[in-house]
């Protein structure tokens, strides 16, 4: 086998990354993992730092110079925007370029963009993802691309871990302040987080900057031991989940049945938010049909890398 009809393609998420190699039949001939390359969790550089190691590590592993390679494509949490990616890209080919190598031929997409490609094995169909933040997105038959949501925490984000655990700790500031309903959040957030005096929850969200996406798993807990204020919660985020997926419907111009996939740390292991947003779907968007991803979202980073080659 020639080395140079290999490609790589890359899953990168705030806390572990996926390598792949392929041939352009799609075999999978190495799989690598490091930590995180999500350079809003990491910052850029220690995000190209681990790109590079694990570019080299696949590559090793097949004895394929990286240089080599036809195609690079890396599926990125929070690499949005193209300056963004351009800086990634060029920092990854910079790191290469110290140890002597030539540049690679690094195309960088949003892990939003390789999940739906892996999650239909590159057909139409649509992905929500909720995980910190969230998105909704959808390819059609013609293979045109649309998205709803994504808009970051400030704007946006509905349906998100970020969100859900925002309005979690709303709720118990209510409960303090003898404005809301009582919440068995309240206790969960003293005996796991140690927010037992409105000082201690001002101080961690605030000087401390608590990342509030890590109270979503509490919230959803007690939603599962019958508490009333976090199953609205949930069944809120779930509405406004059900709106993003009605407008990206109408924007494909699909009137058949349609393929759905969630995917993201919310809906892992089937959650109890991953059970109400199905039976909204089931009730409200009939011609939507949930299902398994296909393949994964590196196997999603590596067709994209192999198509990039057969269309050259």
């Amino acid at each position: 086998m020639s080395r140079t009809s290999l490609v790589l393609g890359v899953d990168g998420g705030g806390t572990k990354s996926i390598g792949l190699i392929s041939d352009l039949s799609g075999n999978i001939l190495s799989r690598r993992e490091v930590g995180a390359t999500n350079p809003n969790v990491v910052g850029l550089e220690a995000s190209a730092d681990n790109l590079f190691r694990l570019i080299s590590k696949c590559c090793e592993d097949v004895r394929c110079p990286p240089f080599e390679l036809r195609s690079v494509v890396l599926g990125l949490a929070g690499a949005g925007d193209k300056e963004f990616r351009e800086q990634i890209k060029e920092s990854v080919n910079a790191l290469f370029a110290k140890n002597g190598s030539k540049s690679l031929r690094i195309h960088v997409e949003s892990d939003a963009r390789v999940a739906l490609e892996g999650a239909f094995d590159g057909g139409p169909g649509v992905v929500i993802i909720s995980g910190t933040g969230s998105i909704v997105m959808g390819k059609t038959l013609s293979g045109d691309v649309h998205t709803v949501g994504g808009w970051g925490r400030i704007l946006g984000d509905e349906g998100s871990g970020y969100s859900i655990g925002r309005d979690g700790v709303r709720a118990v500031t209510l409960e303090y302040d003898g404005r809301g309903d009582s919440t068995k959040l309240k206790e969960l957030l003293a005996t796991n987080l140690q927010w037992t005096t409105r000082e201690s929850i001002i101080k961690a969200v605030y000087r401390e900057q608590f990342d509030l996406a890590k109270v979503a798993p509490f919230v959803m807990e007690a939603a599962m031991n019958h508490d009333a204020i976090c199953q609205k919660i949930l069944q809120n985020a779930a509405s406004q989940f059900i709106e993003q997926i009605r407008v990206i419907v109408m924007k494909m111009g699909l009137f058949q049945k349609i393929g759905l996939v969630m995917c993201g740390g919310l809906f892992e292991h089937s959650t109890v938010f991953s059970n109400v947003l199905k039976l909204k779907i089931m009730k409200g968007l009939p011609q939507v049909e949930v299902r398994q991803a296909s393949q994964s979202p590196a196997h999603g980073a590596v067709r994209m890398a192999i198509s990039r080659v057969r269309t050259k």
